[in-house]
């Protein structure tokens, strides 16, 4: 149905005249006539404003069909960095009707997950640059300085803040119903080992050992090793991996985090390298990332500038990505440091 037919629709399902809705909205009859009439489109801007008229969604005036409200709603998750108030309301309004109809709609419960976190991360940008703000102007308030905080994951000094036991109770009562999801076991192995909870950690570690990858029970293990304090075993163990899985990226990758973890920054960055020439195609920007940010930690701008730029060109060739969220985070990036070099050399 196009959208002339709609409006007609709703307003004759109203009762109302074309006057009464041209007087709501500010234009003209012979306007709303010419939408019914199919001759004209309203302006993209009355679009809002006809929607609360009605008490619809905006997508609701087009009438697209389940299909491409997935498409459309999935293609704007990944191309769009932040989603307007309006786009949030519509988007989770059609999501949610979705699961109503059919609470086992598995699309719809994880296109709504992804909508909240997306919308989640535009609301914490702009609070974090007002709390940059709110610090600039004077202010030195526990509340400001914890917004910056948990925007970058900062620990905290607070163990019943710091501690994950609600994640873990999560995954103990879901690989209760999943036994064999390893997955599962991935996420929350870093969790217990985080918490010091060394023994549980252990025992699954053992129970996945037949089943899971030789390459990650090496990272769990070596992981343990650290947690407990044993950095010299932690050492040998990834150096046995490194033997026995030379040519394989993520053994280098994994290497590489553990010696950035060690601020052995020059040693970590011939290791991403090294991940990132196995890799076989497409390859993942994780490692020319990780690079970029150990150039910023260094205050290397132009280098981390560079390797910015790589990664642009990496999500061209190998994904065919030029436009949209991800290549504009990283665009954004490029902006931020040159900026600093610049106030460097003025």
């Amino acid at each position: 149905m196009e959208i002339g037919k709609k409006i007609k629709q709703l307003r004759q399902n109203k009762g109302i005249t074309q006057e009464t809705l041209a007087n709501n909205l500010g234009v003209t009859y012979q306007a709303v006539s010419r939408w019914e009439n199919e001759t004209t489109t309203p302006d993209i801007a009355l679009l809002p404003q006809i929607s609360i008229y009605f008490g619809i969604s905006i997508d609701e005036l087009f009438e697209f069909t389940e299909e491409a409200q997935y498409e459309r709603i999935s293609n704007m998750l990944n191309e769009k960095s932040e989603l307007t108030n309006a786009e949030f309301e519509s988007t989770k309004q059609f999501l949610e009707k979705q699961l109503q109809y059919n609470r086992d709609n598995l699309s719809a419960a994880k296109m709504l997950a992804q909508l909240y976190t997306h919308y989640a991360k535009t609301l914490s940008i702009k609070a974090t640059d007002y709390a940059k703000l709110t610090l600039e102007l004077g202010d030195n308030s526990k509340d400001t300085h914890n917004i910056l905080r948990d925007f970058y994951g900062s620990p905290h000094t607070d163990w019943n803040f710091r501690n994950r036991h609600e994640l873990i109770k999560f995954y103990y009562n879901y690989l209760e119903q999943h036994p064999e999801n390893m997955r599962a076991y991935r996420y929350m192995l870093p969790a217990l080992i985080a918490d010091g909870r060394t023994d549980e950690a252990q025992t699954f570690i053992n129970k996945i050992k037949s089943k899971e990858k030789p390459e990650l029970i090496f990272v769990f293990e070596a992981m343990l090793l650290r947690r407990k304090g044993k950095t010299d075993e932690s050492e040998m163990l990834l150096q046995n991996m490194r033997k026995q899985f030379p040519q394989s990226w993520y053994t280098w990758s994994i290497i590489a985090d553990f010696k950035a973890d060690d601020c052995k920054y020059e040693e970590a960055i011939l290791c991403y390298k090294k991940s990132l020439e196995l890799q076989p195609s497409p390859k993942y920007t994780d490692s020319l990332e990780a690079i970029a940010h150990i150039y910023e930690i260094q205050e290397k701008y132009e280098e981390a500038i560079l390797t910015y730029q790589k990664i642009i060109k990496l999500l061209k060739s190998d994904w065919n990505l030029t436009f949209g969220a991800t290549v504009n985070k990283y665009k954004q990036k490029i902006d931020a440091l040159n900026s600093i070099n610049i106030a460097i050399y003025q």
